[in-house]
Order: C-alpha cells, then structure tokens, then sequence
C-alpha cells in the first residue's frame, strides 16, 4: 500500500492496542495484586511523524516497523501504586474509540476518491 493508507493503517493499530490495554485493566480493576498494563507508542509515533517529513519513505517500511512496534510495547506498569484507576482507563478507552472512529471515516473516505478515480466520475 501507499504511504498515507499505511500510516492510517498504523494509526489504527495504535487505537486499537489502546484500547485492547484499557480493556484489559478495567476488567481486572478488582483483582487483588494486579499491576496496570502499559503500552508505550513512543518509536511507533516517532515513525509516523519520520514519514509526514519525509515522503520518500515507502509504505513498506511503515508496515514493517510499525508492526513491530505495536506488537512489543505493552508491559505491565512498575510503579509501586500501580493500581488500576477505573476513571482514567475509561477516559483512555473512549478517546481510543473516538480515535479509531476518525481514522476509519478518514481511511473511508480515501478509498471512496480512490474508486471515484478508478471510475473515471467528475
């Protein structure tokens, strides 16, 4: 795929392995000993900002570095009061959603133009 279809592929995945973690930690918010998970997205956004400045950066690239991204940055939380606080994990999975949400309508839209041009339509 292209560059920008594979950054909001990207992006997409970020939403959704938030989401999957704030998931995870409301679920377990009454289980005795159970540490908060994490995800740190910090090379994976990094990436995405590398392609906005650089277009020649190929789809490809994106993909495979972003996937392994995503994939080995959830850990569960060191801190001492690593306890679960249920207000903010729902405000981390709604604003998850409301992400994911935007980048589907936004992928959507783009794939519409792609078959408005294919079909050769003013």
């Amino acid at each position: 795929m292209d560059l920008t279809t594979e950054a909001l592929r990207l992006s997409m995945g970020l939403a959704r392995t938030r989401a999957e973690v704030a998931s995870a930690n409301i679920a377990n918010v009454d289980t005795p000993g159970y540490r908060a998970q994490r995800a740190d997205f910090g090379q994976a956004v990094g990436l995405l900002q590398q392609a906005a400045s650089h277009a020649e950066m190929s789809g490809e690239t994106l993909r495979v570095e972003g996937e392994r991204d995503i994939a080995s940055k959830v850990t569960r939380s060191d801190a001492d009061d690593a306890g679960v606080q249920l207000d903010g994990e729902v405000a981390d999975l709604e604003a998850a959603s409301t992400d994911y949400q935007s980048m589907t309508a936004v992928l959507s839209r783009r794939f519409s133009l792609m078959q408005l041009a294919l079909a050769g339509r003013n």
